[in-house]
């Protein structure tokens, strides 16, 4: 389900976020990538949350619309 076994165990720690925006209840999301993984960073209310295009291990495009742009080419 993953792009690569890091990106995995980085899920598994708790460092990321995978799923739906509005899922994440304990914090914010810093900007307006449009993606299903976030970083997930502490902060001084909970969390903040930074959204990613690509697999900051392997460099592949990790959210969907990206990764469906991707594919067409």
């Amino acid at each position: 389900m993953f792009c690569c076994q890091d990106l995995g165990d980085a899920v598994d720690r708790g460092w990321f976020y995978r799923g739906s925006k509005h899922g994440i209840e304990d914090g914010r999301i810093v900007n307006d990538v449009d993606t299903e993984y976030y970083l997930r960073a502490a902060s001084t209310r909970g969390y903040a949350y930074v959204g990613m295009n690509y697999c900051p291990f392997c460099g592949r495009a990790i959210s969907l619309g990206l990764w469906a742009a991707e594919k067409k080419k």
